[in-house]
């Protein structure tokens, strides 16, 4: 996912991150790894799973857990495309991957 952030907010935007992936709701939507990068005031937040876990996640909307997250992230992350209304505008699309053998 792409979206802005200030880079001073990095710190919470972790903290926040590393209480949720003590829950068990990452577990449950599939999610084997979180990586979250910054530059220069854009953030990108990098989810691995075993297969795709989109559908799961929109399930998740509702999950306490998951709308704890977001209230706390709405007032830190801003969408960076002027036309994003939702979780899956902000998915960027994979173009090119390589792995080692």
């Amino acid at each position: 996912m792409v979206l802005r952030m200030d880079p001073t907010d990095a710190e919470r935007v972790a903290r926040i991150f590393a209480e949720h992936d003590r829950t068990n709701l990452p577990h449950e939507i599939g999610v084997t790894r979180r990586t979250l990068f910054h530059f220069h005031g854009l953030y990108m937040h990098l989810i691995e799973a075993e297969d795709d876990v989109m559908d799961r996640l929109y399930a998740a909307r509702s999950h306490p857990d998951f709308v704890a997250v977001n209230e706390q992230l709405a007032a830190i992350l801003q969408p960076y495309a002027p036309t994003w209304s939702e979780l899956k505008d902000s998915k960027a699309e994979v173009f090119y991957s390589w792995s080692a053998d």
